[in-house]
């Protein structure tokens, strides 16, 4: 329902000539008057108490309230915002002498070159190098380096940092010269937005009481937010024909399926499942995705900065296309525009040597296999 609304002009006006028409006389109603005084202090409480009306409907609906307002709303049907992850990697820290024994220890800061992004240091008591006495990791007599697993200090999709940019040691670490992360960190996410939010709650109701493929679909999103997934029913783990099977294809970017969302799966889905029937889960099979293109820059602009930025954007571009979908060329052109809009132009753009689009079986998925610039 639209709600009729006034602005403050309308209002005196309104006021004025009701007045107006009411007096047995000629009411002075200019500005400056008393009487215009008290209408525009009226006027103003009116345009209040309308704010008042319309917020109050904004926050009595899902439709319309956002952020603590729509959690608010939804936590009277007992449903939550899924939360932040943090992002993971692994850094190597390097030493230049390897004469005595150094020890790392478990909660030591990094951060990127900027200072923007912070990680520490995780347990990890299966490295041969964990000393759980000390909390910390060791460095051997003429062992120079190691890896070691890292978490993002702030959940959220800005602990996903390219690599090479933790380079610098915030907490004192005797012993160690040098750090970097020679491979990208990963699993960083924003909470759950108010959209996404919303479509789940409608899945959530669509699933109720239902043993359809809504609720099976509502199982998958509640174990991870950004989960790729198609459903088939009455074939098994290799397609064949077999009645009462259902198979669930799941991709979270990578093109595996680890242990630990396996058995999630396993659990949400096992507790929605028709009476009668059977099901598995497998990985979407993988079409390595080669990229090649030729950009054209304007003067000034750093040509490696450009491609590193555009070769991020391109693999999050193939990571989160959905399974059994179109890998499309002028789609890597635009992602490019997109990325870096002073860009002069692009060409010579190739999907695995090929200028034609690539199509994927209904169970497959494309994983970046290369980014490169001619």
């Amino acid at each position: 329902m639209n709600i009729p609304t006034r602005d403050f002009t309308d209002i005196i006006r309104d006021m004025s000539a009701a007045i107006t028409a009411s007096a047995g006389r000629l009411i002075d109603v200019s500005v400056g008057s008393v009487l215009r005084a008290i209408i525009e202090a009226n006027a103003a409480i009116l345009l209040w108490a309308q704010w008042l009306v319309l917020l109050t409907l904004q926050t009595t609906r899902a439709a319309s309230s956002s952020g603590s307002d729509l959690d608010s709303w939804m936590e009277d049907f007992s449903l939550s915002r899924l939360p932040a992850r943090t992002a993971v990697g692994i850094a190597t820290f390097s030493r230049f002498s390897g004469a005595a024994v150094v020890f790392v220890p478990v909660g030591a800061s990094i951060k990127t070159q900027d200072g923007s992004v912070s990680f520490t240091i995780l347990t990890d008591i299966s490295n041969p190098a964990w000393q759980p006495a000390r909390s910390a990791y060791s460095l051997a007599p003429g062992v120079m380096s190691i890896d070691l697993p890292i978490a993002a200090s702030v959940a959220g999709i800005s602990g996903n940092v390219l690599s090479n940019t933790l380079t610098f040691l915030a907490s004192a670490v005797p012993g160690i010269d040098t750090i970097n992360n020679g491979t990208s960190t990963s699993g960083g996410e924003d909470p759950e937005t108010d959209s996404a939010f919303r479509i789940r709650f409608t899945n959530f109701f669509a699933a109720r009481s239902r043993a359809t493929l809504d609720a099976v679909g509502y199982a998958i999103s509640m174990v991870g937010p950004n989960l790729n997934y198609i459903v088939q029913e009455n074939v098994d783990a290799v397609g064949n024909t077999r009645p009462g099977n259902i198979l669930i294809v799941v991709d979270d970017g990578s093109g595996i399926l680890g242990d630990a969302l396996f058995n999630s799966l396993s659990i949400a889905i096992e507790a929605v499942r028709p009476v009668g029937t059977a099901f598995s889960i497998q990985p979407p099979q993988i079409i390595q995705a080669q990229v090649s293109l030729s950009i054209q820059l304007p003067p000034g602009l750093s040509a490696s900065a450009v491609q590193s930025q555009l070769q991020s954007a391109i693999e999050t571009y193939i990571c989160n296309l959905p399974i059994g979908s179109t890998l499309s060329l002028t789609r890597i052109s635009q992602v490019a525009y997109r990325t870096e809009p002073r860009i002069i132009n692009v060409s010579s753009v190739t999907l695995n040597g090929g200028t034609n689009d690539l199509a994927a079986p209904p169970a497959a998925s494309f994983l970046p296999q290369s980014v490169t610039f001619g």
